[in-house]
This record gives structure tokens, C-alpha cells and sequence, in this order.
């Protein structure tokens, strides 16, 4: 009898604790379960970009649609974006055929192809969990129950032979998650760029094309749109020392904005003195000078 592919279909649909009942099972679930946890934040956060289009617990049939769909095709759209354009929301549209004028934003683009990345993480686990478990017990959790009952310390034994004779697809597995993880925080990184109202439209796509020269990196993100938050910071404080403000008053005006955001689309704010230190770093402040 020919297994059943497991097969995320429905990422919003996806709750944490039925992914676990699904993979717990496993014989070496517990080992990698860090990383199965790590792959179901992704999808949290995901989920969080496309809250706009649920209604009464119920998503909305073009974001199911186009989560789908995002799924079946994020090899083509990964080939188009490295060939041909910066932009990745752009590239997403284009090949879903989905109009300029649909009700999904940039970021909820960019999102989905995190949680396609992230529920890839998770299958590939499950397919090497559940080839390993077929080889160690004929995939049946009785014989296995049975084998650990009688002699734990040769069942493990046991297991770490097999694991021995199968190095190839432990190292080939390892490897594959870890490069999907990678891309999965890349993505979810630009999603949360994509997401701030502080940056202009040239200013994601310049960021994204950063990201992607760098390779998938969200510290080249990270980077590039903190470059881009000290920027609006020194801006704003020139415009209210040429209003007569002191230095005090600039950085607790500025730590109240949302130009004070670690990051777009986050919650975390700046301290005062990293505002201080950014606006020196600038040369909007003198160092040890503070203009009450």
C-alpha cells in the first residue's frame, strides 16, 4: 500500500499542537523538535500578515486560494525572482497571474512564501521520520512499544545503527531544513519590511534587492532597513531642532513615534539612549553634549 504524501495544504488553517500530534509518533522527533517548534513560529508569524482576511475564524477564499496556490508554485516564483526582477511581491503576482488590484498586499505575498518555505521544513522532517521508522519497525508503533518495553537499551542500540547505515539521508535532511529555515526567516523578515508605513516603495525594493545580492540573509534585511530607520530618525530630529526643541525633548518626542521600532513591522522600541547614540552617530548630536 502506496503511504499518503503528508502535505501542508492549508498553512492558515495550521494549528501548532496538531502538527506536533502528527510528528510526536516519530522515533526521532524529540531530537529535532527545536527546530519543528521554530518552523511552526514562522507560520504564526505568517499567519499574523493575513489576519486582515479572516472574519469570524473563517479566511477569506481569495487568501486560501492564493496561499494555495503560492504553495504549489513557490519553485517558479523563486526562478523568476532570481532572474529577473527586485520585487519580490511583483514576481509573486506575476506568476499566480494575480492582478495589481487584488486585496492582497505586498507583504501578505511575501508571508506566504515564508510559510510555503516553513511547512517545507516540516514535511521534509516527517519524510525522513517516517522512511526511518518503516526501516526500524515496519512502521509499526506496536512492534516498536513492544521493543522498547523488553529492551530499551538494544532497541536504542538499534537505532543508532540504523542511523549509521543511513547517514546519507540524516546529512542530506539536516541540510535541506536548515536551507529552508534559512529562506523561511529571510521572507518573513522582508514580510515585516514590506509591512512598515515609515518606508517608501523604492525603499523596499532597494532592500529587497539587497537581501537577495547577499544571498538569503535577513541580516542583509536587517541591515539595510536599519540604515533606512536611522535615516528617518536623523531626519526627524533636524526638523524639530530647527523648531527650537532640546535634545531631551527630540529624543522623547522620537521614542514615542514609530520611527523608534527596532524593526518594521515589530513592537520593539528603541531605548532613549540608543536614540541618542544613533542621532550622534549621525551628527545631529555632539558627543557628551546633552541641550536640555
Amino acid at each position: 500500500m502506496v503511504r499518503k504524501k503528508f502535505y501542508l495544504s492549508a498553512p492558515l488553517d495550521i494549528e501548532g499542537w496538531e502538527v506536533v500530534e502528527t510528528l510526536e509518533r516519530f522515533t526521532l522527533y524529540d531530537e529535532f523538535v527545536d527546530r519543528i517548534d521554530d518552523a511552526l513560529e514562522v507560520i504564526r508569524q505568517c499567519q499574523e500578515h493575513w489576519l486582515s482576511h479572516q472574519t469570524n475564524g473563517e479566511w477569506s477564499v481569495e487568501s486560501v486560494r492564493v496561499l494555495a496556490n503560492v504553495r504549489l508554485l513557490s519553485y517558479n516564483i523563486l526562478q523568476q525572482f532570481e532572474r529577473f526582477t527586485d520585487d519580490l511581491p511583483r514576481c509573486i503576482r506575476w506568476t499566480l497571474g494575480e492582478s495589481s488590484n487584488s486585496a492582497i498586499t505586498d507583504n501578505q505575498y511575501i508571508a506566504a512564501l515564508a510559510m510555503d518555505r516553513a511547512c517545507r521544513v516540516i514535511e521534509t522532517f516527517e519524510r525522513w521520520w517516517s522512511g526511518f521508522d518503516t526501516d526500524l519497525n515496519g512502521g509499526s508503533l506496536e512492534n516498536q512499544a513492544a521493543s522498547i518495553a523488553d529492551a530499551p537499551d538494544v532497541f536504542a542500540e538499534f537505532v543508532e545503527d540504523v542511523r549509521h547505515e543511513q547517514a546519507h539521508l540524516e546529512i542530506e535532511a539536516r541540510e535541506t531544513t536548515a536551507d529552508l529555515m534559512g529562506t523561511a526567516r529571510h521572507y518573513i523578515t522582508l514580510a515585516n519590511v514590506y509591512a512598515s508605513p515609515l518606508l517608501s516603495s523604492a525603499d523596499k525594493i532597494r532592500i529587497s534587492a539587497a537581501a537577495r545580492k547577499a544571498g538569503n540573509s535577513s541580516a542583509a534585511i536587517r541591515r539595510e532597513a536599519t540604515i533606512d530607520r536611522n535615516e528617518s530618525i536623523c531626519s526627524h530630529a533636524k526638523r524639530l531642532l530647527s523648531d527650537g526643541r532640546s535634545e531631551r525633548e527630540i529624543v522623547g518626542i522620537i521614542v514615542g513615534t514609530e520611527s523608534a521600532l527596532k524593526m518594521p513591522g515589530g513592537t520593539a522600541k528603541l531605548s532613549t539612549k540608543q536614540i541618542r547614540n544613533i542621532l550622534v552617530a549621525g551628527g545631529i548630536f555632539r558627543v557628551g553634549e546633552d541641550n536640555r
